[in-house]
């Protein structure tokens, strides 16, 4: 497993190099084939968000740099995002709707189902931009105290983390709620780069943080079934499917929203700043090995 620190990297700024490019090597073999199937463009968009999680860590030694690759890379996952729309939405109304049987809502399932077969319009050419981005990366410096540069990094993700779940607490919108698993998502890849410094401690943080970033991703993806439903002409969802959807919808979403802010409560427990400190303290012990 790449994604994580390793005592062989003699520094921040190697460990940065070492692990962007093996997630962004892949990306450019996927581009390279004549059809991009949803699994392969699921796998592009995850890479590019552990490459943005890994920035943001170290964003405090590389100011000059990391906006704009962030960017660069956050416009790239943009341009994918209609590759696999038709899939999850089958998905799922799957997962929702099983042993549902009403002829309303067989005809919107085999509407859906129809979407999803459709080809896919061409993806953007996105060869030059991860072509020249892995060039770059060559030249990626991380400036400045390394333990420095991490905390305020570890500190930042955990912060905006948690005002991000205050938000959605006291306003639960499917736009809050999407926000928050953006940043919850931050905090679990951030985790993965630490498993290494203390597995034992790091590890039920990483499945618990992997946790509440599904359960949220499912609650968006509840929210764009039910929109691009309501969007449907009502001979194609008719009103008696349209409203069992989004009964089945609000009693999922409730469920998710329920067990979340419990999880999240006890992730994102904690001073960031002391947190981040005490991860920190980890680290230097860890890296102490290397003498």
């Amino acid at each position: 497993m790449s994604y994580r620190f390793e005592l062989r990297d003699v520094s921040l700024t190697e460990s940065l190099r070492r692990i962007a490019r093996a997630e962004l090597a892949p990306i450019t073999t996927h581009l390279g084939q004549p059809d991009l199937a949803p699994a392969t463009v699921h796998d592009i968009r995850k890479r590019v968000k552990k490459t943005r999680a890994l920035l943001r860590l170290v964003r405090q030694g590389m100011r000059d740099v990391q906006a704009g690759e962030n960017v660069i890379l956050r416009d790239a996952a943009r341009a994918l995002a209609g590759q696999r729309d038709g899939a999850v939405r089958l998905a799922t109304f799957d997962r929702l709707m099983a042993g549902e049987s009403g002829a309303a809502t067989l005809a919107l399932r085999a509407h859906l189902a129809a979407e999803a077969a459709m080809p896919a319009p061409p993806p953007p050419d996105l060869h030059a931009v991860f072509a020249d981005l892995a060039l770059r990366l060559e030249s990626w410096q991380v400036e400045g105290g390394e333990r420095r540069i991490l905390a305020a990094g570890l500190a930042e993700t955990r912060a905006r983390a948690r005002e991000a779940m205050r938000t959605a607490r006291d306003a639960p919108t499917d736009e809050a709620l999407h926000d928050w698993r953006k940043r919850a998502k931050d905090h679990w890849y951030q985790a993965r780069l630490f498993a290494p410094v203390w597995p034992e401690m790091m590890r039920p943080v990483v499945t618990e943080a992997d946790r509440l970033g599904e359960a949220l991703g499912d609650h968006h993806d509840l929210a764009v079934l039910l929109a691009h439903v309501a969007a449907l002409p009502e001979d194609v969802a008719r009103p008696e499917a349209r409203e069992l959807l989004a009964a089945a919808v609000r009693d999922a979403q409730t469920a998710i929203e329920s067990s979340a802010f419990a999880l999240g409560a006890r992730l994102f427990a904690g001073n960031p700043e002391e947190m981040a400190d005490l991860w920190l303290k980890w680290w230097k012990i860890w890296r102490a090995q290397i003498g």
